[in-house]
C-alpha cells in the first residue's frame, strides 16, 4: 500500500513538475514573442508627398498590405511647395519625401545638408501605342512648339522644379528654351481652363489634366514626350538624416514596402480594380480618373536614374539665380543606392 502510494506520489509530483516546466517554457515563449514584437514592432514614419500617379506605388502600399508586412505605420502629409519638403526633411519634421528632386534639394546638398534620393518611381516610357501621361500641350491656335515663341506657357512652380525640367526638355525638342517663352506659374487644375480662356497658349500638363485637355478639345500635344524625356525619372523618394543614418533599417523597410507595391503594378495596372481604387482614394479622385488616365511605367528595381539628376542641374544652371553653385554635384552626393539595393536584393 505504501509502495503504491509512494509510486502514485512520485507520479503526481512528476506530472506537476512537468506541467510547471511546460508553463515556464510557455511563459518564456510568450515573453520572447513580446520582445520580438517590441524590438521589431510597428514603426511610424512621417512622409510628405506631392500627389501624382507617377508616385503611385508609395501611395497604394498600405492598401495592398505592403506596409503591414514590413511592420510600418505611415503618416502622410500633403506638400504644396517642394521647397517645404526639403526644409522639413533637413530638420527632421519629415522622415521621407515622395515627390521629385528640385533646385531646392540641389542647393541644400551643396550647402552640406544630408538629403539623398533613395529610389525612383514612374516614368512616361510607356509601351508603343500608349500615349505619354504628360507633355507640352498647345492651345488649338498653336500648331507647333515653335509657335510658342514669345507666348505664355503654364508650368507648375518655377524653373527649378521637376516639372520645369520636363518643360525644358519638351521646349528643347521643339527647338526652344526658357528664354523663348513667358513662363506662367499655375496650379495643375488651373491649366486647362487657362488654355481654354486664352490666359496661356501652352502648358506642361500632367495626367489627369492631359486627358481633360483632350476630352474638352482644348489643347493638343506639341512634342512626343517619350522622345523628349521618356527615360527620365523625376518621380522618386528622398530621405533625410533620420532614415539615412539614425534608423536606416526603417528606411530599408519603407523601400521594401514600395517595391512590394511596385511588383503589383507592372504592366497596365489601370486594369487592376484594387490598385485603381486604392490610388483614387488616396488622391481623392473618382476611380475613372485613374482607370482612364495616363499610364506610368514602374521599374521594379526602383533604381535612381542618375543621368536625370545631372541633366536637371545642367539645365537649371542656364537660368541665373536658380542654383547657388557653379559645378554639377556628383551622383554619389545626391543618391544613396545602398538602401534600395538592400531592400530589393539587387547589387548597387
Amino acid at each position: 500500500m505504501t509502495d503504491r502510494l509512494s509510486m502514485r506520489s512520485r507520479a503526481v509530483a512528476a506530472f506537476a513538475l512537468s506541467t510547471l516546466a511546460l508553463g515556464v517554457l510557455a511563459g518564456c515563449g510568450n515573453g520572447e514573442e513580446q520582445q520580438d514584437v517590441s524590438a521589431g514592432g510597428p514603426t511610424t514614419l512621417k512622409v510628405g508627398y506631392i500627389s501624382g500617379a507617377s508616385l503611385a506605388p508609395a501611395f497604394v502600399a498600405d492598401a495592398l498590405g505592403c506596409f503591414q508586412k514590413e511592420g510600418l505605420t505611415v503618416e502622410y502629409t500633403p506638400i504644396k511647395n517642394p521647397a517645404d519638403a526639403i526644409a522639413f526633411l533637413s530638420t527632421g519634421k519629415l522622415d521621407a519625401y515622395v515627390g521629385s528632386p528640385s533646385a531646392g534639394m540641389f542647393n541644400q546638398v551643396a550647402k552640406g545638408a544630408e538629403l539623398k534620393m533613395v529610389a525612383s518611381l514612374g516614368s512616361v516610357n510607356t509601351p508603343e501605342g500608349e500615349a505619354a501621361p504628360s507633355g507640352l500641350f498647345g492651345a488649338k491656335s498653336v500648331k507647333t512648339a515653335q509657335d510658342l515663341k514669345g507666348k505664355r506657357v503654364g508650368v507648375l512652380g518655377t524653373v527649378g522644379t521637376a516639372t520645369s525640367y520636363l518643360l525644358g526638355k519638351s521646349l528643347e525638342a521643339g527647338g526652344l528654351t526658357f528664354d523663348d517663352v513667358e513662363l506662367v506659374s499655375l496650379a495643375l487644375p488651373d491649366m486647362v481652363p487657362a488654355l481654354k480662356n486664352g490666359g496661356i497658349e501652352g502648358a506642361l500638363l500632367i495626367a489627369p489634366e492631359t486627358q481633360k485637355a483632350l476630352e474638352q478639345d482644348v489643347a493638343h500635344a506639341l512634342v512626343d514626350s517619350k522622345k523628349a524625356y521618356g527615360t527620365s525619372t523625376t518621380s522618386g523618394i528622398m530621405y533625410g538624416p533620420g532614415l539615412l543614418k539614425d534608423d536606416r533599417a526603417a528606411g530599408v523597410k519603407f523601400i521594401k514596402a514600395t517595391a512590394c507595391a511596385t511588383q503589383q503594378m507592372l504592366g497596365d495596372w489601370r486594369k487592376d480594380a484594387k490598385v485603381v481604387s486604392a490610388l483614387a482614394t488616396f488622391m481623392k479622385v473618382p476611380d475613372e480618373t485613374i482607370s482612364k488616365g495616363g499610364l506610368y511605367v514602374f521599374d521594379p528595381t526602383l533604381k535612381v536614374n542618375t543621368s536625370t539628376l545631372t541633366e536637371m542641374q545642367e539645365m537649371f544652371m542656364k537660368v541665373k539665380g536658380t542654383l547657388t553653385y557653379d559645378e554639377v554635384i556628383s551622383a554619389d552626393k545626391l543618391v544613396d543606392d545602398g538602401i534600395r539595393a538592400e531592400a530589393v536584393g539587387q547589387p548597387s
